[in-house]
């Protein structure tokens, strides 16, 4: 048997994403989407695949031949741009013509049992279909009394679908010999080269040519991804969290994931609340350090989440232990008066003519002659240390310069980084939490909004991360690195659901 995943297409409606790498390999859980349908079918015994590529060919071709050298053969449609996918079918006919063969569409995600079933239970000459499921933009199916399907068009009114087709053929010896001599009548004879697969099956079912029954996958999970929409739902489908139940302890960060400036988020109300009914630990961890934990307190319970101030970890918190351990007492603190005032009240003075360091912060007060003080300091070689390093701080009106911004500034000026970056992504913010609650890295979750700080903190952790997408990180970020979040959500009211499941 052989199976053929049609990958030319150019996925406009991901644009965003597309314009980079072509739609099949767009990653769902760590992977191309190409690669689950892959792996599904030489797990389910399929060991010669064709592959129809178009647009960016070479990125597709390069994977594949890295992944699956032996097992996959390419068939490239150059005029991809003008042609439709059952063009791109019509030129494996000399691979497939008068063979059994699976044919998939490349930006499906298939539970792997569907295509095992398919490819060791089904039988031949029948599409794979969700029974009872109607969606207007899906192609669907309807049924004579025999059982046999009478077309396939997504015009078909709801009280006569059978279900959704889930963009999965299987054919035998004869029907692709039918089914080619179809193809070639549409291309070769009536030159239309821009149609889908699916207007020949369909003539060839009313037409009564081509019989065909319908496989159903009982509700089994497969997401077809046209747009952001559907690639955020395969995110979640095929997650590999599934479940926040058997979680102890989770670190939650506060801006893009709470809230963004005054607004809080969707969800993130009763999130939280759900988290304090079920007993959960729970710390709000923020590399901001503009700000005490008493602002966040009273910022927090404006918004509807009442917590304490021992319920909050502040990059502030790592460097006032550093510093305290290490002997500093006079210190050059560029920062908010919020910020100077908890180091004034951990008995530092920043009043002395002598500092021993220079610590930057989090300043959202800061003036040139601030600037211009700390730029002196550090060429006469002061220590130097940083709160954190995030480069921006989401707001509803977009992002804005955060400290990161501020250490390119200084090391422009004056070739210096800092000695130590104390917040996310060092462990050692959260280590004491972590300690105190005897947890083990898989009793952890960190919810956040960005990939450099707070996904590396459980990289080093080794605990889940979930990447909401209300703060700082778009979807299409996550597709330019190479490891991902282990879930992907609009926003922490997503999770509501998780919890208890």
């Amino acid at each position: 048997m052989k199976a053929i995943i049609l990958a030319a297409g150019v996925g406009s409606r991901l644009k965003a994403i597309t314009k980079i790498k072509p739609k099949c390999m767009i990653n769902v859980s760590g992977i191309p989407i190409i690669a689950h349908q892959i792996n599904a079918y030489i797990d389910a015994g399929v060991n010669d695949i064709i592959v129809a590529t178009g647009y960016k060919n070479e990125i597709v071709t390069g994977y594949l031949a890295s992944k699956y050298s032996s097992k996959v053969k390419i068939v490239e449609n150059p005029d991809y741009s003008k042609t439709n996918n059952m063009y791109s079918l019509y030129l494996a006919k000399d691979e497939l013509n008068g063979t059994d063969f699976i044919l998939s569409n490349g930006d499906v995600i298939f539970e792997p049992s569907i295509i095992d079933d398919l490819v060791n239970k089904a039988g031949s000459d029948v599409i794979a279909c969700d029974q009872g499921s109607y969606d207007e933009e899906a192609m669907k199916i309807s049924i004579d009394n025999d059982g046999n399907i009478k077309n396939i068009s997504k015009n078909t009114l709801s009280d006569s679908a059978y279900g959704n087709s889930i963009d999965l053929y299987r054919f035998s010896v004869l029907s692709s010999r039918i089914f080619f001599r179809e193809l070639i009548q549409i291309i070769e004879v009536e030159n239309d080269i821009n149609s889908w697969v699916e207007v020949a099956i369909d003539r060839l079912l009313r037409n009564e040519q081509l019989k065909m029954k319908p496989f159903d996958i009982a509700h089994r999970r497969w997401v077809e991804v046209d747009n952001m929409g559907d690639l955020l739902i395969a995110d979640k489908v095929f997650s590999q969290i599934t479940s926040l139940r058997g979680k102890k302890l989770f670190l939650i960060d506060l801006d893009g994931t709470i809230y963004l400036g005054d607004n809080v988020i969707s969800g993130a109300v009763s999130f939280i609340q759900m988290l304090q009914r079920e007993n959960k630990h729970f710390y709000f961890m923020s590399n901001n350090s503009s700000k005490s934990k008493a602002d966040y307190v009273n910022k927090l319970k404006t918004m509807g989440i009442i917590i304490s101030e021992r319920e909050i970890i502040l990059s502030t918190d790592g460097v006032i232990e550093f510093l305290s351990n290490n002997g500093y007492y006079n210190v050059y603190l560029i920062g908010t008066d919020s910020m100077k005032q908890t180091f004034k009240e951990a008995g530092f003075n920043m009043a002395s003519n002598k500092p021993q360091c220079l610590v930057l912060g989090y300043d959202t007060e800061l003036t040139y002659a601030k600037l211009r003080e700390a730029s002196l300091l550090l060429q006469k070689g002061i220590d130097y240390y940083a709160t954190h390093c995030d480069v921006v701080c989401p707001t509803p009106q977009g992002p804005i310069p955060d400290i990161g911004s501020f250490l390119i500034l200084l090391k422009s000026v004056t070739g210096r980084s800092p000695d130590k970056i104390f917040g996310k992504p060092n462990i050692e913010m959260v280590s004491k939490i972590i300690k105190s609650h005897d947890m083990l890295p898989t009793d952890i979750v960190i919810i956040a909004d960005r990939l450099y700080t707070d996904m590396e903190l459980a990289k080093r952790i080794g605990c889940n991360f979930i990447c909401v997408l209300s703060g700082e990180t778009k979807r299409e970020d996550i597709e330019m690195i190479a490891n991902h979040p282990d879930l992907i959500v609009n926003n922490v009211g997503e999770l509501l659901s998780l919890v208890n499941n």
